[in-house]
């Protein structure tokens, strides 16, 4: 299972916590809750990909560069194969591109015309990053690929890994 695809299914890695774990263990389907430091960026991700949930659920590619490995509040690492349908890839650096944008220039999202639209800085910077993170395209085309999620289902655990804490 070395391989980034194979058919049909994305090899995702992702840190989560042990209450994930648990869920999944007990066959449940794991929904993020909203997260209140970044609802706001959040919702933009999810309006920008189409998403049908509170909040997304973040992996990395497996075989692929990544700049993040998610392990600052979290215990257990996930191997997951999900199929094609249920992941959205995105391009971390846009992706941190917009959220800094965001964050630093405390730009309030209600809708993607009005965030294009309400800025004082640069606003070449927030439509290369929409643009690439609307856009889906073949995993090869991504430098550091990240892949987004709804939902993490328990059929889609292949393993897991407690990380030791300290």
């Amino acid at each position: 299972m070395g391989r980034s695809i194979e058919d049909g299914c994305y090899n995702l890695l992702t840190y989560q916590s042990t209450q994930v774990l648990d869920i999944l263990l007990e066959k449940k389907v794991y929904r993020a809750h909203k997260s209140i430091t970044f609802a706001n960026e959040y919702q933009a991700l999810i309006d920008l990909l189409h998403l049908k949930c509170e909040c997304p659920v973040f992996a990395c590619v497996r075989g692929r560069p990544q700049c993040a490995d998610g392990r600052v509040s979290s215990s257990v690492l996930l191997t997951l194969r999900v199929p094609q349908e249920f992941v959205k890839l995105t391009e971390f650096s846009a992706w941190a591109d917009l959220l800094y944008v965001m964050k630093s220039a405390n730009i309030v999202y209600s809708t993607l015309a009005e965030l294009q639209l309400s800025s004082d800085v640069d606003t070449r910077q927030i439509h290369r990053a929409l643009h690439s993170l609307k856009e889906q395209r073949p995993l090869d085309q991504y430098e550091k690929p990240q892949a987004v999620l709804e939902e993490i289902r328990p059929e889609w655990l292949v393993s897991y890994k407690k990380l030791l804490k300290g």
